[in-house]
């Protein structure tokens, strides 16, 4: 009767432990289809990770997850994807401004903006303050989706991507948290 009640305790934790590792993360955001539409052509996903702890206003601190797919071809550009999964709504503030980083950077030197909103989703539209064919146009969009920060960005050499284009990549993000 021990070892069936022990077996039995077993299975649960075990259980426990498999699930606590099935956490989605950005990777099941987008597919591989939808990114090689937004790039132009074939694209693969090039890291998948995450990064340092954030404050979402929750007892466990939760860490950044960060997507990027790139371009196969040499055109380049790529699809990024920052997202902070579960937010406290006190700090949901904050854990957009996290998640808004790759646009900041940009204005922190000094690229040009412009920006449309979609309701609550904040999109910009940034360019080098110079014209280049080093540095890719960056367009991202910024919302709150279910209690989750999201960021998606689109950035390419060869023009500006539209507000639409980027806006539509959110929303097939936003629909899969």
């Amino acid at each position: 009767m021990e070892r069936a009640f022990v077996s039995l305790l077993l299975c649960f934790a075990a259980s426990s432990i498999a699930h606590a590792g099935e956490e989605s993360d950005c990777r099941s955001l987008l597919t591989l289809d939808e990114v090689a539409s937004a790039v132009g052509g074939a694209a693969e996903l090039v890291s998948a990770n995450k990064r340092g702890e954030v404050d979402t206003g929750s007892v466990e601190r939760q860490r950044l997850q960060v997507c990027s797919w790139a371009a196969s071809s040499a055109v380049g550009g790529g699809v990024n994807i920052d997202v902070l999964p579960s937010v406290e709504p006190a700090a949901i503030a904050h854990a957009l401004e996290v998640v808004a980083f790759p646009l900041d950077e940009r204005r922190e030197r000094h690229w040009t903006e412009s920006h449309q909103d979609f309701g609550a989703v904040r999109c910009s539209s940034l360019s080098p303050p110079q014209p280049s064919n080093v540095q890719p146009q960056v367009t991202g969009c910024v919302g709150e989706v279910n209690r989750a920060a999201l960021y998606v960005g689109v950035a390419s050499r060869m023009g500006r991507p539209t507000f639409d284009l980027v806006k539509r990549l959110f929303d097939e993000a936003a629909a899969r948290l």
